[in-house]
């Protein structure tokens, strides 16, 4: 039976009960009564089941099972890799029994207040519940999981857990030659210029290009090998082929001019080549404008080339064909065509003296 005390005009509720202890306080003597019997049916629930308690267990404990268990049956990316890090040293110490929907709201508001975006808070909070899922589901232990999805749910509610806004800017030709001609009044080791004409050539990521060997080039087919492509779920062995066009720029040639010194094609720091393209831009006068832009801009031209939605995707990587949506850029404008007016319904009328108004 629960413990059902009035203190100061509200009422606490505390239930012990197969070793478990939960305790919370409310405004009346039902809704507190309510409370506990909820909470030995959810015990009772858990025994039947074989979920266990997770004593003296704490968040770095469960995330470093889950690291250990699961990493070598679906290895993941950096990005997952060093948010499981920060997440087990900001709440690494917190004992499983004690979280709360109130610990995990209060961490995140800070967080978020000290300049975490509302991506990397939904990020973060996001493997937090993954981590609490596995525990419960498959190691059968009992662990705060709703309070993890309530604390997700309030801070979506403000503003604070949001997916990452969309960029549609395009890049022009002549800003393309802007940013090509400032890197080469600044000689650099990295080959800026064929990098630049690569990436919009290609339509790849730039951690892809810089990836790329020379062994997966394939000269008679003009095609090569992606290596561990980005997928939000099959990142690692997600190797695709894919072709080296001549749309946007010739892809094959600009790669066939690059010196064999190694085994990459590109052998440059992708996080270094992408910083300095937005210092350069920042510089050269192009407002807001990033490497990654000439991604979209490749992809935006390929539809502008007349390549069907199947065959875009092959050169993007996209398995989802909704996500190209966004780079077809239809509008209501480029819907009209110029037509004859002898070949209008209307037209034909009034050539047949009808009565029928415009």
């Amino acid at each position: 039976m629960a413990s059902l005390i009035s203190r100061a005009g509200r009422w606490r509720a505390l239930v012990r009960k197969g070793g478990h202890t939960r305790c919370a306080t409310f405004a009346t003597r039902a809704a507190a009564k309510a409370w506990a019997a909820t909470i030995e049916r959810q015990v009772d629930e858990l025994r039947a089941s074989g979920v266990m308690q997770a004593r003296g267990l704490t968040i770095g404990d469960l995330i470093d099972r889950y690291t250990r268990e699961l990493y070598p049956v679906k290895a993941w990316g950096r990005s997952k890799d060093a948010d499981l890090k920060r997440l087990k040293a900001d709440l690494g110490d917190q004992r499983v029994s004690t979280l709360t929907s109130a610990h995990l709201t209060d961490h995140f508001r800070k967080r978020y207040a000290e300049g975490a975006g509302a991506v990397v808070v939904s990020s973060q909070l996001g493997y937090l519940v993954t981590v609490l899922r596995i525990a419960r589901t498959l190691w059968h232990l009992d662990v705060p999981l709703q309070a993890a999805l309530d604390a997700r749910s309030a801070l979506a509610s403000v503003g604070m857990v949001g997916k990452s806004k969309r960029r549609d800017r395009r890049v022009s030709d002549a800003e393309l030659a802007k940013l090509v001609g400032y890197f080469k009044k600044h000689q650099s080791a990295i080959p800026f210029p064929d990098v630049l004409q690569f990436c919009l050539a290609s339509a790849m990521r730039i951690s892809e290009v810089c990836r790329l060997e020379w062994r997966d080039l394939d000269i008679p087919g003009r095609t090569i090998i992606i290596r561990d492509r980005k997928h939000p779920t099959d990142k690692l062995g997600n190797d695709q082929t894919v072709p080296l066009l001549n749309v946007a720029g010739d892809a094959f040639a600009i790669i066939d001019r690059q010196p064999r010194g190694g085994a990459r094609i590109f052998p440059y720091n992708s996080r270094t080549i992408s910083t300095l393209v937005t210092r350069a831009a920042r510089r050269a006068n192009l407002h807001d404008l990033h490497l990654h832009d000439l991604r979209h801009e490749a992809i935006s031209r390929l539809f502008e080339a007349g390549y069907r939605i199947e065959q875009v995707a092959l050169v993007s990587g996209h398995r989802d064909w909704a996500m190209l949506k966004r780079y077809t850029h239809v509008r209501a404008a480029d819907l009209h065509r110029p037509s004859r007016p002898e070949a209008t319904p209307i037209a034909e009328a009034r050539g047949k003296g009808s009565s029928v108004r415009a």
